[in-house]
């Protein structure tokens, strides 16, 4: 009987407290359309204990411990906000505390490439001569692939990480909430060992792939919208049905979503009832709301064009366990392809 590794069983429990961190702010975020920064916190903190432990029984060195810790730090900033030169000097522990990481993450970076980089860009088939190879031990050999492949996984992680924060400042991800999330899969999944994925692997970050399974949950709201329509008789304009929905008036207050139909001043002063094809960028509150409604109802209309807000948050949970069941899915993509 195969015995599993302690390093694996810690994989397996940090997997677990994702799954639960996840769970519950998906479903904070479906009925309250937020989730607090110590949600992020609590969950992190257990979170990044385990990796910790996970990587000393791994027997990893103090370089690529520091480099982790220090990713860690970078991944904080959506939680934590930036340290600042002006909040340490006002003797703000916890910005004293994060620059620190900073800094040791530096250093262990550093340290991590001149150790381990000849050797990853061996792995890589960059180079064709690597330290390791002129190893006679046995086991520094296996260490040093060991750490080697742990470096790789590590730029990996700083990779994904970087994606988010740069998503996230760019406005591809609207939702703080969002942002924070996928850092906390990105930590929660450095690597693929020690998770038990049944699926094919590769050397894409596992949050790329929890990435694009919510991508393929989102691909299938349009079918799901024209089916609501075609189920009410609604098939027309085909511009609409594959996004938005006609809901009565009344049912709109107090529901998660954007009106899309809107009263408008023509050019010849006279009032007409128009459809928007996307929501409004700014933030309506409920006056603002019952206003539209308000207008709506004064020019005869009893329904409108309405698109829901759906909470990311409800795509990335069920993403998860898929990509531990099927693996990545870049892979099936690529395979399907021929490639």
């Amino acid at each position: 009987m195969q015995t599993v590794a302690p390093s694996d069983l810690v994989g397996l429990l940090r997997l677990t407290i994702l799954l639960l961190c996840m769970g519950g702010a998906a479903a904070m975020d479906h009925w309250q359309r937020r989730v607090p920064n110590d949600w992020w916190i609590r969950w992190g903190v257990a979170i990044v204990f385990m990796l910790c432990i996970e990587m000393m029984l791994l027997e990893t060195d103090l370089p690529l411990l520091l480099m982790a810790l220090g990713i860690v730090a970078w991944a904080s900033i959506s939680v934590l906000g930036t340290p600042s030169i002006t909040d340490i000097k006002a003797g703000s522990r916890l910005d004293l505390f994060v620059s620190s990481w900073y800094i040791l993450g530096v250093v262990g970076l550093v340290c991590s490439l001149l150790l381990h980089g000849e050797n990853a860009l061996w792995i890589l088939g960059i180079l064709t001569d690597a330290p390791l190879l002129y190893l006679n031990n046995s086991s520094q050999l296996s260490s040093s692939l060991n750490h080697a492949n742990m470096f790789l996984d590590l730029i990996g992680l700083t990779i994904s990480v970087a994606f988010v924060e740069l998503a996230w400042r760019m406005r591809l991800l609207h939702g703080g909430a969002d942002a924070k999330a996928l850092m906390i899969v990105a930590i929660s999944l450095p690597w693929w060992s020690g998770i038990g994925v049944l699926g094919a692997t590769s050397m894409i970050p596992p949050m790329i792939s929890v990435l694009v399974w919510s991508a393929g949950g989102f691909l299938l709201l349009p079918i799901r919208t024209i089916f609501r329509n075609f189920s009410r008789g609604v098939k027309s304009p085909i511009k609409m049905i594959w996004h938005a929905e006609r809901w009565s008036l009344k049912d709109i207050p107090g529901n998660h979503l954007w009106i899309l139909s809107e009263v408008i001043d023509d050019t010849d002063g006279a009032r007409r009832v128009t459809i928007r094809m996307r929501p409004r960028r700014i933030k309506e509150d409920r006056d603002a709301i019952s206003k539209r409604i308000e207008d709506l109802i004064e020019m005869g209309e009893t329904e409108a064009w309405i698109t829901k807000k759906h909470p990311f948050l409800i795509y990335v949970f069920p993403a998860i366990p898929l990509t531990i069941i099927f693996g990545d899915p870049i892979v099936w993509i690529m395979s399907a392809l021929g490639l």
